[in-house]
């Protein structure tokens, strides 16, 4: 049985539109490994980069991956001497992720998410505290800074990771470090200020990360703007009390502010100033001046969650360089813990405790129990996308396309003049569609934005 709507085939058994849970994963189809600079060669890796294999079933998705960059990695000007290598991790993210106690859960040491590479994040801690008494706990992205490669990150024991937003310090107006003028990296994306930020990764809470930039408005008008932090420095000269007010005792005291401290880390590191904001107790929260909550969150139309959704926003500063807390100080949702280091099983090398004791599908691009009609990814690409109005195409365009809702639905057919020159989308309803080569079945997705 079929149906003909507005002049195009449609088959009963039709290509549901790619959830971002499932598509936004980088799957690694040509075998490419990662790659490191040492001295002024880049260097093939073994192990292959970017996620190697996603798996799902109702409720979760399985993530297989080495925790690799496609982009170069290294050098680390402090003298880390790891390498990234590779993790054989196993991660679980909820589909549909479910808000957590009130106050959240604070984020601890290791890997809080993952990217859609496959290479996890870590909060701004760095592990040392100021005489080791866990009170004035470093940044990393103060204290580490010097030690971040091109892409803004380094390894800890192998594991290679990102503190802050993974792009390239020479993406900003005002690097704060100049090691991408000798070892170039790409990074995982670059900052576009009239552009809503990519979809980065995902939290152990099921929670999406985005860049800095987003909808000016939660309902996706208002245009683009950097999302800010509502997370402030405190107005201090001296380290005696907490940003709750608790006052500390003397041998509590942190350094007065700008005064020189010593990095434990690397072995005989010079002294530096310990300038407002080295430290994570130096930020308080102050509900209101910023875009986002205490999470670094907001619910918010974004291009893959035409109808909203809660998501993190990887935060900058007003140079685009990272700006505390990066990433989130805390998970909003219930936390699948079994992401976290652990002993053996499938996600190897102590990396995550997940096992997958489910019945689960490999993710191809195609859900289950639904006939893939639309065929292969197409040599043809729309731009830009996501889009507003006009949406134009480039590549080896078809002669006609049918365009498919998400529904299934053929909604119209263009030509590859009409697609060269441009198309008006003014009045059709935000969402995912499917543009369809009738000649190869090749097909390109196009998602419209409010």
């Amino acid at each position: 049985m079929r149906y003909v709507l507005s002049g195009c085939l449609l088959l009963l058994a039709f290509s549901l539109p790619a959830q971002p849970e499932l598509a936004a994963w980088v799957l690694n189809t040509d075998g490419e490994t990662g790659q490191f600079w040492n001295g002024n060669n880049l260097v093939q890796m073994q192990e292959e980069c970017d996620v190697q294999l996603v798996q799902f079933s109702d409720d979760y998705v399985y993530v297989h991956s080495n925790g690799i960059p496609r982009y170069p990695t290294a050098p680390f000007p402090d003298g880390n001497p790891s390498q990234a290598t590779g993790q054989d991790y196993l991660f679980q993210i909820p589909r549909h992720p479910e808000e957590g106690p009130s106050g959240g859960t604070a984020t601890g040491l290791g890997h809080t998410g993952v990217l859609i590479n496959g290479v996890v994040i870590f909060n701004a801690q760095d592990a040392f505290s100021y005489n080791n008494q866990g009170v004035w706990h470093q940044n990393g992205g103060f204290f580490e800074n010097g030690g971040f490669d091109c892409a803004k990150g380094h390894p800890a024991m192998g594991q290679y990771h990102h503190h802050q937003v993974p792009t390239a310090f020479d993406d900003s107006f005002a690097p704060t470090s100049d090691v991408c003028d000798g070892f170039p990296s790409e990074a995982l994306f670059t900052v576009d200020m009239a552009e809503h930020s990519p979809l980065i990764g995902y939290a152990f809470d099921g929670y999406p990360i985005y860049g800095p930039y987003g909808y000016a408005n939660a309902d996706g008008s208002g245009g683009i703007a950097r999302m800010e932090t509502s997370w402030q420095l405190r107005d201090i000269a001296v380290r005696h009390t907490l940003p709750d007010g608790t006052a500390l005792a003397p041998n509590q005291y942190g350094p007065d502010v700008g005064a020189l401290v010593t990095p434990q880390i690397p072995p005989g590191a010079a002294p530096v100033a310990a300038v407002l904001g080295a430290y994570i107790e130096d930020h308080e929260f102050v509900a209101g001046s910023g875009s986002l909550d205490e999470f670094n969150g907001r619910f918010a139309v974004t291009p893959e969650y035409p109808e909203g959704t809660y998501a993190y926003y990887a935060t900058v500063d007003e140079d685009h360089n990272g700006q505390y807390p990066y990433f989130f100080p805390a998970y909003r949702g219930v936390v699948e813990t079994d992401n976290f280091g652990g002993g053996p099983g499938p996600g190897g090398g102590g990396g995550t405790n997940v096992t997958i004791d489910e019945a689960v599908e490999t993710w191809t691009g195609s859900v289950s129990g639904v006939s893939p009609s639309l065929g292969q990814p197409a040599d043809f690409y729309a731009y830009p996308n996501p889009v507003r109005d006009v949406v134009r195409f480039a590549g080896i365009l078809p002669g006609r396309v049918e365009v498919y809702d998400a529904l299934g639905r053929c909604v119209d057919s263009w030509s590859a003049t009409a697609m060269g020159h441009g198309l008006s989308l003014t009045g059709w309803p935000a969402g995912t569609y499917w543009c369809k080569d009738l000649t190869t079945g090749q097909h390109t997705m196009l998602i419209l934005h409010p």
